[in-house]
């Protein structure tokens, strides 16, 4: 990280040594990691965090102590309230005074209002002794955690930066900037893409009238682009007509029998004579998708 390196040399009691990570406290199956001093450049992700820590790390050069709430906004933070939570020390507890709108689309839930040991679940008590240890010494800590409150990401990482009302010390604060680390979207498309069994998934349209024939292709796996002998960059189908089609007049599948139905699931045979085998198409409605499962 540029500039890092020039930091911890004129700022030695902001990173004393190549502090790593300070703590792992498994919560029930999940996990909060924190990092301190110079090792955060080398784990954070988030170029973004990164900027954060480094607009605390030049204002507290200036200030020549923890800066205050006041001057890290002449950093031109303010643009980025959207993106942070800011917390307020009352005791070893803290509450919530503000929360931008951005970080309630990303995490689903409003926290503004709310002290942090109401919040139900192991996760908060070990998040309040970790903002007590960086309110105590005024030093940032960058932490990875997952939470299940959120309805698209799995895991995050997270700034903490440490500020105060005065020079006083009389109320601190702690900002905190977050950034997800992964997005369930994008591991439901990669385990969809490179799952061994071929799918096909189509989105219903909307109206009584409408029927299955009418849905609407949304994404054919690797998988089964090969069964239907698709290239994958250009699928030639768009609605669950244009498949039926393509299964019966392109790779001339013939049906075997009559469909089967158990348990909401529909059951098809084909036989592919081009290949001499055998497929099951399992057709199963999941609220407004339908997913189809190719078996060979």
């Amino acid at each position: 990280m540029p500039n890092t390196e020039l930091y911890r040399r004129q700022n030695p009691a902001l990173f004393p040594g190549a502090a790593g990570r300070t703590d792992l406290s498994r919560l029930g199956g999940s996990e909060i990691q924190v990092w301190e001093g110079t090792a955060v450049f080398s784990v954070c992700r988030s170029m973004f965090l990164r900027t954060r820590l480094e607009n605390w790390i030049k204002a507290s050069r200036s200030a020549g102590a923890a800066p205050l709430l006041k001057e890290l906004y002449g950093f031109e933070e303010e643009a980025h309230l959207d993106d942070a939570m800011l917390l307020l020390q009352q005791g070893d507890d803290f509450i919530y005074v503000h929360q931008g709108a951005k970080s309630v689309r990303e995490y689903g839930k409003v926290f503004r209002g709310v002290q942090l040991s109401s919040i139900p679940g192991n996760m908060s008590l070990s998040l309040r002794r970790h903002y007590n240890a960086a309110a105590y010494d005024m030093r940032p800590r960058y932490m990875q955690f997952r939470t299940d409150f959120s309805g698209r990401h799995v895991r995050w990482e997270r700034i903490v930066l440490p500020l105060v009302s005065d020079q006083k010390l009389t109320t601190k604060f702690l900002l905190l900037y977050s950034e997800p680390l992964d997005d369930k979207l994008e591991i439901l498309q990669a385990a969809f893409d490179r799952s061994p069994i071929g799918m096909v998934a189509a989105a219903k349209t909307i109206g009584e009238e409408k029927a299955l024939e009418d849905a609407a292709i949304l994404l054919v796996n690797n998988r089964a682009c090969s069964m239907l002998g698709m290239e994958e960059d250009s699928i030639p189908v768009s609605t669950v007509r244009d498949l039926r089609a393509w299964v019966q007049n392109v790779r001339k599948w013939e049906q075997i029998g009559e469909p089967k139905t158990t348990s909401g699931k529909t059951i098809i045979g084909f036989r592919d004579k081009e290949k001499a085998k055998t497929i099951t198409v399992v057709i199963e409605p999941i609220e407004h998708f339908v997913i189809f499962h190719l078996l060979d």
